[in-house]
């Protein structure tokens, strides 16, 4: 746990002795961040992220937080292992916040680029429906269980 706490230090650039790390995210991250504020109420958002004390989850993967660390009271790194579709592998995240903490800044999901997002505004960080796992209503499995159950089953051998 100090090694990926150290791993997770050093995604910041900044001065070691101004960052800490902690058992726990803290408090102003925890929630549910979109890429604008009318998705909030949508169900569809691929920036969908939430954030919980010791749990992230995109939208397609989530896993436990394994290191966090913070610098002030507006930035945070972490190494989480997330997993999908039977796959786990580990990664790095590190978020800033705007002044008025209602935007979250990602600078190391999109190399070169800043991805920002919005905080939605329910209290308990919640959202119907499990938003963050794909829509069931949409993609290639739905497709196949909707089109088997409306046909015979096939046929394995001479009609």
């Amino acid at each position: 746990m100090i090694r990926l706490a150290i791993a997770a230090a050093m995604l910041l650039p900044l001065p070691s002795t101004a960052s800490q790390p902690v058992a726990e995210v803290p408090s102003q991250f925890i929630g549910v961040w979109m890429g604008s504020p009318a998705s909030c109420d949508s169900e569809r958002d691929d920036l969908a992220l939430q954030l919980e004390r010791k749990r992230i989850s995109y939208w397609e993967s989530n896993g436990p937080i394994k290191a966090i660390v913070v610098h002030g009271n507006n930035e945070i790194a972490l190494i989480a292992e997330l997993s999908d579709e039977g796959e786990s592998w580990l990664t790095t995240a590190q978020f800033k916040l705007s002044p008025a903490g209602d935007k979250l800044i990602d600078d190391t999901s999109i190399p070169g680029k800043e991805v920002v997002r919005y905080k939605c505004p329910k209290l308990d960080g919640s959202r119907s429906n499990n938003s963050f796992k794909p829509n069931p209503h949409r993609g290639t499995a739905w497709v196949l269980i909707r089109y088997a159950s409306t046909q015979s089953p096939p046929r394995c051998g001479p009609a």
